[in-house]
């Protein structure tokens, strides 16, 4: 009998740093019911983007060393990194990874959660302003979406492959909070049949990637652009996530979370997608319209820093903080900055 393995490959910013650290928390609970996680030695948690690293850059020697190495009598191995999304556009890798594992024994099974776009766009928008990517407004960054990053928003476009490939199990689950918890979601669909009573640890709370709230986020676009007057290479940053999550964490700033979308902008991107939405929820879900699925999606509210609503005093220490978040990211990457 076949083995099964199985890839949770996110996709981006659908909890799988949450999901991971519960999988690593969990590992030993996993395997005493037949399920091994597969994990990188040197990180030790559940994220293993060089697996899908190596499966991207075709370096199948690596793959099959791992594969050699694990020693387990598991009949399902579980392997999670968003970066697999990314390599599974590609029919020839799917196809390559797949003829190797079944040379193993294992029939592969892909996991993928999916966001509405409205959401995917924002969350993917305050996850680049937090790093420093660029200065957007976020207007300016759906059409940039729209023009350039096609392939990222169009799930028929990535994943319909993937549906039509008969010799691969894929699953597509929707992502939002009123289905319940991803990582449980994730167990149920590995459709091992687990006691329903297990106790599963939860995630490290310190591993949290939550948003840096309204606050964050104007801190992040105000730092970036003083970085840009004064002529700061931002590709040069390293750390970049940290800068802001040094200030955002300890003044809970994500409990005011940043929604840059009012409702007509929503329904103008769930519109542009419409079509293409509709054809993959028949493929993926055997349902008429993408808004079958995605029916009991909360609308979230348009919820941006209002500077006008700031007393004095805090918006001096708004832009005290920007200063501050600057001179961080000078100490830390001096090479970025233009000599004196």
């Amino acid at each position: 009998m076949k083995k099964t393995f199985t890839i949770h490959a996110g996709t981006h910013k659908t909890a799988s740093t949450y999901i991971q650290s519960r999988l690593w928390r969990n590992r030993m609970i996993l395997e005493k019911h037949g399920i091994k996680l597969l994990y990188s030695k040197e990180i030790k948690s559940g994220w293993f983007k060089d697996f899908a690293k190596w499966v991207e850059e075709r370096n199948y020697r690596k793959v099959k060393s791992e594969l050699k190495h694990i020693k387990t009598d598991a009949k399902h191995i579980v392997i999670s990194a968003e970066q697999f999304a990314r390599v599974l556009l590609t029919e020839e890798r799917v196809d390559e990874l797949r003829r190797i594992l079944a040379r193993f024994g294992y029939k592969l099974n892909i996991i993928i959660f999916l966001r509405d776009q409205p959401d995917y766009i924002n969350s993917t928008y305050v996850q680049e302003v937090r790093r420093f990517y660029h200065s957007l407004d976020i207007p300016a960054f759906i059409k940039k979406c729209r023009k350039k990053r096609e392939l990222k928003f169009n799930y028929e476009k990535m994943f319909s492959h993937l549906i039509e490939n008969k010799n691969i199990n894929i699953t597509f689950l929707p992502y939002c909070s009123s289905l319940g918890d991803p990582f449980l979601r994730l167990i149920t669909s590995l459709n091992e049949n687990l006691p329903e009573d297990i106790e599963w640890i939860p995630a490290n709370p310190n591993n949290a990637n939550d948003q840096p709230g309204i606050k964050g986020v104007w801190l992040a676009l105000e730092a970036c652009k003083r970085m840009k007057t004064m002529g700061v290479n931002l590709k040069l940053l390293q750390d970049e996530s940290m800068y802001i999550r040094k200030y955002s964490i300890p003044r809970e700033w994500s409990k005011n979370r940043f929604y840059g979308l009012k409702p007509k902008k929503v329904n103008k991107i769930r519109e542009y997608y419409r079509s293409s939405n509709d054809r993959f929820a028949q493929l993926a879900w055997r349902k008429e319209t993408w808004a079958d699925v995605y029916k009991n999606l909360r609308q979230e509210k348009y919820n941006i820093m209002d500077e006008s609503s700031l007393i004095e005093e805090e918006m001096q220490e708004m832009k005290n903080l920007v200063t501050q978040v600057v001179s961080d990211i000078r100490e830390r990457n001096p090479d970025a900055f233009p000599k004196a």
